[in-house]
């Protein structure tokens, strides 16, 4: 990890100081993506959607809450992010509710000392990333580095705790018994899968191109990593067919990857990366041809920063809204573990009121109802703007609608997980925007 940040910030670096020019090659991907044209055309389709946005009266008891799980505060080695930063994130970016998941070590208990209770109207819910599991205990685990993945789920659930399957393009052959479901998307596994992206900052004249860009369009310069979590949505839909697994979204937040100059003691310029690492002392004469050094700047004074993931952007792009009768950690354990929730791509538009229901004689059945097959059952789902609608069945796409509506006859024989897909068309490209929690058809 330390090794690829590094690679990060040296080519961020030679950015800032490095003479311009262009030239690059670009293919179907990322780099496409982080072009100046098709940013401002994403901005702006991004401000048409939000006028366009029709509210959504939810129906039922229930309310929603937007949730970020996966995020990483100065307790993990590899962030230095403080509950004030966070909780000022999570309220721009419309979150109710922060999981944490810490990388655990002897000095501190990730749950007994974590982050924890009501913060300026945002939960704070303390947790873990360990042995490919995000581990939310309702108590402390002393023993968590001692048992094997299995028994670690169990030990978690059994007292109460949720446990999900973290990083599946890691381990594709993992079927662990009990687990409360799995990531579904991850943006950290999303940004891995940008190689050319990665050869391409290997030019310092491109990445001088993209760093304006990425200034004036970060939200949108961030979310360019964003492509359908193909493999994690088929990987899902096997897991589902043996037991529920609740589908969540993981931010692997962490504000780890950026560059900061400062004026040094001595005159010259310490530059550091976001973990305030030193990664050169530069003679200030040449960086005052380069950068501008103010008349009269104090030792410590910041003369440049970029930094590429910040906590905003990053609990923006992706979130879990979870339907539940309050905001509180066992309102939310209880919702997730029944797989009330859907995850959304609110970068792109606020999903907030999507709604999204099996109905029939017995009444209405919430996102991860298990239910026996039977006849004369609708799926009916709405959502706040007119979109493309998808209905995947045991992993397979079996129906398709356009509309701010679904309404689809469920065929009587249909069992295994059924789920639904929303899609937006943004500046003429199809994305991905909602993926709702499957409903369980079983067998009587």
């Amino acid at each position: 990890m330390r090794q690829r940040r590094r690679y990060w910030l040296t080519a961020i670096l030679m950015t800032a100081l490095l003479p311009g020019g262009s030239g690059f090659v670009r293919a179907a991907d990322a780099l496409d993506r982080l072009e100046a044209g098709r940013l401002g055309r994403i901005a702006a389709a991004r401000a048409e959607l939000a006028a366009a946005r029709r509210a959504v009266v939810r129906t039922g008891t229930l309310r929603e809450y937007r949730v970020n799980l996966h995020v990483h505060s100065l307790l993990s080695h590899d962030s230095r992010g403080t509950v004030a930063e966070i909780v000022a994130a999570a309220r721009a970016a419309g979150t109710d509710a922060v999981f944490f998941t810490e990388h655990p070590t002897a000095a501190y208990d990730f749950v007994a000392d974590g982050h924890a209770g009501l913060h300026d109207g945002v939960l704070l819910v303390p947790g873990a990333e360990t042995q490919g599991l995000l581990l939310f205990p309702r108590e402390p685990v002393p023993e968590h580095a001692t048992l094997a993945p299995q028994d670690l789920v169990r030990r978690v659930r059994q007292r109460g705790g949720l446990a999900f399957l973290s990083h599946l393009e890691e381990r594709l052959d993992w079927q662990l018994d009990g687990l409360t479901g799995c990531e579904i998307y991850n943006t950290h596994a999303d940004a891995k899968e940008e190689q050319r992206l990665f050869a391409a900052m290997k030019n310092p004249l491109w990445l001088l191109q993209v760093a304006p860009l990425v200034k004036a369009h970060p939200q949108e310069a961030f979310s360019a990593l964003q492509d359908e979590p193909a493999l994690y949505l088929r990987r899902w839909d096997e897991l589902g067919a043996v037991a529920a697994h609740t589908g969540m979204s993981a931010n692997d937040a962490h504000r780890n990857i950026g560059l900061v100059a400062r004026l040094g003691e001595d005159g010259r310029v310490r530059v550091c990366d976001a973990l305030d690492e030193e990664l050169v002392v530069l003679d200030a004469a040449l960086v005052r041809g380069l950068l501008p050094v103010p008349e009269g700047a104090m030792p410590g004074a910041e003369l440049f920063r970029l930094q590429l993931d910040p906590y905003e952007c990053s609990l923006r792009h992706v979130g879990t809204h979870v339907l539940a009768a309050e905001l509180s950690r066992g309102a939310l354990f209880a919702a997730l573990g029944a797989g009330r929730a859907f995850v959304a791509f609110d970068w792109i538009a606020d999903a907030t009121g999507f709604d999204c229901a099996l109905v029939d004689g017995a009444g209405r059945h919430e996102m991860g109802s298990l239910l026996p097959v039977a006849p004369d059952r609708r799926l009916e789902a709405r959502a706040p703007l007119s979109a493309h609608w998808r209905v995947v069945q045991a992993g397979k796409v079996v129906h398709e609608a356009d509309g701010e509506r679904l309404d689809w006859p469920v065929p009587a024989a249909a069992t295994g997980p059924l789920r639904v897909e929303v899609w937006l068309d943004v500046a003429d490209e199809r994305l991905l925007w909602v993926l709702g929690n499957p409903f369980h058809l079983r067998p009587e």
